[in-house]
C-alpha cells in the first residue's frame, strides 16, 4: 500500500542531445550544398558561350532568350501573372514539360496563373518573374532552397535538386489596389 501511493520518479534521458551541435552540423551542411551549387551553375555559365547571364541579388543566376528593350512594367506583389514553365535538370534534361504544368484557370494548356507573393509557389520563379516584362522569356539557374528545397517533389525532384526553369511571361495584370497605393507614396 505504501508503494502505489508515492508519485512517481521522474527518469532521466538516457543520452542527451546537444542542440548547439545539432544546428552547428546542420549550418555545416547548408554550407557545403551552397557551395557545391554554386560551383554547378560557376561551370554551367562557363560552358554556355552563347549566353550572357545575370546574377540575381537573390540568389540565383538566368540570361534572357527573349528580352523586351521597350520601357514596360513588371509584375509586382499583388499582381497576377499568366506564364508558362519547363522545369529541367541541371543535365538540360526535361522533368516537367510546360504543356503538363498548368492550372485549370488558364486560357491555354501549360499556362500558369499566379498572384505574386499572394499564392504559395516556389520562391524563386515569384523573384525571378519580378525580373520579367510581359512577353520576355528567361531561363532560370535555381539551387534548391529557390525551388523544392529539402523535400523535393514526388518522385520527380529530388531532395535538394538544383533546377533550370525555362519562363516565358504572357500578361500581366496590375493589381489597382497596390497602384493606388503607389501612387500615393510617390
Amino acid at each position: 500500500m505504501i508503494f502505489s501511493c508515492s508519485s512517481p520518479k521522474a527518469r532521466k534521458p538516457v543520452s542527451q542531445s546537444n542542440p548547439k551541435s545539432f544546428i552547428e552540423a546542420s549550418i555545416k551542411r547548408n554550407k557545403a550544398l551552397i557551395k557545391m551549387e554554386e560551383e554547378l551553375f560557376e561551370n554551367i555559365i562557363k560552358k554556355d558561350t552563347l549566353h550572357t547571364y545575370i546574377t540575381s541579388p537573390n540568389g540565383f543566376w538566368y540570361y534572357y532568350n527573349h528580352k523586351i528593350e521597350a520601357v514596360a512594367v513588371r509584375p509586382k506583389s499583388g499582381d497576377n501573372v499568366v506564364f508558362n514553365y519547363e522545369i529541367r535538370d541541371v543535365k538540360n534534361n526535361i522533368i516537367f514539360a510546360k504543356e503538363v504544368l498548368g492550372d485549370r484557370e488558364a486560357k491555354e494548356k501549360g499556362d500558369r496563373t499566379l498572384r505574386i507573393d499572394g499564392e504559395e509557389f516556389l520562391t524563386g520563379m515569384q523573384e525571378g518573374l519580378k525580373l520579367m516584362k510581359e512577353g520576355e522569356k528567361a531561363t532560370f539557374l535555381f539551387p534548391s532552397n529557390k525551388v523544392f528545397g529539402a523535400t523535393g517533389f514526388r518522385d520527380k525532384i529530388t531532395p535538394n535538386q538544383s533546377l533550370i526553369i525555362e519562363v516565358y511571361l504572357k500578361k500581366i495584370s496590375k493589381n489597382k489596389i497596390n497602384n493606388n497605393n503607389q501612387n500615393k507614396v510617390n
